[in-house]
């Protein structure tokens, strides 16, 4: 693997967390329940962080020279039932949860000459597999009450 087909990975992580800002979003409004404000609240507070993701995504590519492709999100599925968001919101986090445990996998894959870069990017990614993991702990211990 190559620094370049790398970045285009990131490129792809950082559309996948404008999908899950967008997400938490668009599901902060749309839920109904007796426990909606809760739950919007919930919601916010996690579109917040994903904010939070976004940034330091764009941060990473352009402090490397990268101009962003991607500035929306992907197509998701939109609910107004509570466990039915909450389901969608574990597999947002989950797929990302492995996508970045394999972007870790991939770092050690670079030459010799990108040990700087992959240094780098490999304590992002360590940052962002954490967030990412103790999220799907929340949401599931949400699914479980």
């Amino acid at each position: 693997m190559t620094e370049k087909e790398f970045i285009e990975l990131v490129q792809s992580d950082l559309q996948n967390e404008w999908t899950h800002l967008q997400f938490y979003l668009y599901h902060a409004s749309a839920v109904n329940s007796v426990h909606a404000l809760e739950l919007k609240e919930f919601l916010t507070s996690a579109a917040s962080g994903e904010m939070q993701h976004v940034q330091a995504f764009l941060d990473r590519l352009i402090g490397v020279g990268v101009k962003p492709a991607h500035i929306s999100g992907k197509v998701f599925a939109q609910h107004t039932d509570p466990k039915k968001i909450l389901s969608a919101a574990v597999d947002l986090e989950e797929e990302v949860v492995k996508n970045y445990a394999d972007r870790l996998e991939q770092l050690e894959s670079l030459p010799i000459t990108s040990k700087i870069f992959a240094a780098y990017f490999t304590i992002f990614y360590e940052d962002q597999l954490q967030d990412s993991y103790e999220d799907c702990e929340k949401i599931r211990n949400l699914l479980r009450s």
